[in-house]
């Protein structure tokens, strides 16, 4: 992206891999300080379990069945991270953080070209501080992946398509990106990209591109080679069971039906954008603002304004017509909403734009309510909900301070100081969350400890799993060994056929004992190993051993 014979260029390849470096460290930083987040993380954590048991990292499967919510490239990732951090949540995140670091230093790179210097690395910088960056790049979940091939897919295609002397190179790498982003996720890593292109030259009336100019007689082979050789795969070996299952159920069933409740209103993704974005979306009334006093000569003299807006439009829209929402569907818009802030920010500092004092004052107030209702919310609301977790006030203050004290450099147009100022707020409510807000939820979450006394109870030992009116993954994914399943019963009749000559550890809430111990075989006994509170079904939760009478414990079980 930039030559090494310019003085100029190498010291600004040192900035970018300076942040690249900065951006590991910040999103790696306490990554395995809680266990994994039901429901998400320990399927696809068990789901890379089952495929190393079976030396088949070709078909995913969970507890014994096809697993078809996702392709490949998410779990060779995780397992990268598992063969140097080991399976534990340092392992299977890690891969995350770095995508994510990645994603900084390609828009860095890549905007150089597109914007100048000083509008790429704030746009990085942005994106690194943004509230929903704490999240997705510390998740063990295919997003972060799809994030990082998406970007490279879309701005490498907008900068072939505004520069000839690199589009030989470009366009290319726009494919590829497309066919790792279908890879990790799905048709949608190819569709939404290419309608996007499609909607862009349109409006540009010069959709004639794509085949005159687009390189789309290598795009495809690319796009071929890249994706075919898995998807053909895992067809042969499940004959087609698993195409047949991810194509109809988890893409055009997600997008015509709502799943696992994950619905919402229309302007659910304009709330979700917004606070994922925080603290920089306070200022995107600004930015459009800014954007409509030019729009007469919009669609000719701005195309790559144009296409940033085509692109964050065109994501939203799309998922805001799918039945089932989840705010990870649309963080893929954030990238052009990113550099439409950047580019308006260096337009401030530059004096190309001032802003009404007025509308700055509302922007930040905004900002420090939302702080305030944090802070209410944490350290009120959810104590009276969850009065097992600690009172966390301390939330919302980031937010408050940055605001205030932004307010103040801005009224006086210290323009730099300001987003300096909501930077540090960003970084440091990053910080609150994951050194001081997220651990105390593992009291709360009983799976990792459950796993640890079966472990501590039966060291090389076989055992079973069983579950009865309660089940989380992550249970499955701390409790059972390699590929183990767990038998979900479906009434308490199903009991004696699950138990056999090894132990079996069954998992229930508190109210369901009684019963589970009157099912219990005479040849069988049963002891109560812990008894733990949890916060996904706010109930006790049981873990019962279920063993033999004729053999003797190798252990003392108590609950505890």
């Amino acid at each position: 992206m930039f030559s090494r014979n310019s003085a100029t260029d190498r010291f600004f390849g040192l900035k970018a891999f300076a942040v690249f470096l900065l951006a590991v460290l910040f999103f790696s930083w306490g990554t395995g300080n809680t266990s994994l987040w039901d429901i998400d993380e320990p399927i696809y954590a068990q789901s890379l379990k089952d495929q190393i048991a079976q030396h088949n990292l070709v078909v995913p499967t969970f507890n014994a069945r096809l697993m078809p919510d996702k392709p490949a490239l998410n779990y060779w990732l995780m397992w990268t991270g598992v063969k140097m951090l080991g399976m534990n949540s340092w392992g299977l995140r890690i891969g995350s953080a770095v995508v994510g670091a990645l994603l900084i230093l390609y828009l860095i790179t890549a905007l150089r070209r597109l914007y100048g210097e000083n509008i790429a690395l704030i746009s990085g910088l942005l994106t690194a501080t943004a509230l929903h960056s704490t999240v997705i790049f510390r998740g063990a979940t295919p997003d972060p992946l799809l994030i990082l091939t998406v970007t490279i897919a879309l701005l490498s295609y907008l900068r072939g398509y505004l520069f000839p002397g690199i589009r030989r190179r470009e366009l290319p790498i726009a494919y590829a990106a497309m066919a790792f982003a279908t890879l990790d996720k799905g048709p949608i890593g190819f569709l939404l990209p290419g309608l996007i292109i499609v909607l862009f030259l349109l409006l540009r009336r010069e959709l004639s591109f794509l085949w005159r100019e687009g390189r789309l007689a290598w795009g495809v082979p690319i796009f071929l080679i890249i994706t075919l050789p898995w998807y053909l795969a895992v067809g042969v070996e499940t004959h087609w069971a698993w195409d047949r299952a991810f194509i109809f159920k988890q893409n055009i069933g997600r997008f015509s039906d709502s799943m696992q409740g994950h619905r919402g209103p229309w302007v659910y993704y304009l709330l979700s954008t917004f606070l994922g974005m925080l603290p920089w979306s306070i200022f995107l009334p600004q930015v459009f603002r800014d954007i409509w006093a030019s729009r007469q000569h919009f669609l000719h003299s701005q195309p790559k304004t144009l296409f940033l807006l085509v692109w964050a439009a065109a994501w939203i829209g799309f998922f805001t017509l799918s039945a089932t929402k989840l705010p990870n569907y649309v963080w893929e818009a954030y990238p052009p909403l990113f550099i439409l802030l950047a580019a308006y920010f260096e337009k401030v500092r530059a004096g190309a734009s001032r802003p009404a004092r007025w509308g700055l004052a509302l922007s930040l107030g905004a900002l420090f309510l939302i702080g305030l209702a944090l802070s209410i919310f944490a350290g009120w609301i959810v104590p009276r909900v969850e009065p097992r977790l600690p009172n966390m006030v301390e939330i919302g203050v980031p937010y408050l301070l940055a605001a205030g004290i932004a307010c103040a450099l801005l009224w006086r147009q210290r323009w730099a100081q300001a987003w300096v100022t909501l930077g540090i707020g960003g970084v440091a409510l990053t910080a609150l969350l994951v050194f001081v807000i997220t651990p105390p939820f593992n009291v709360v979450k009983p799976s990792r400890e459950m796993g640890q006394r079966i472990a501590a109870l039966q060291g090389q030992q076989s055992y079973r799993l069983a579950s009865w009116q309660w089940f989380q993954p992550n249970f499955l994914f701390y409790a059972g060994r390699g590929n183990m399943p767990i038998h979900h019963l479906q009434a308490l009749t199903e009991l004696p056929a699950v138990l056999g000559p090894e132990p079996l550890y069954l998992v229930c809430p508190e109210h369901a004992v009684a019963a589970v111990r009157a099912a219990v075989p005479a040849a069988y006994q049963q002891q109560t190993v812990m008894q733990r509170y949890e916060i996904y079904n706010h109930e006790n939760i049981a873990l019962l051993r279920i063993s033999p009478r004729t053999k003797s414990l190798d252990h003392a079980v108590a609950p505890y």
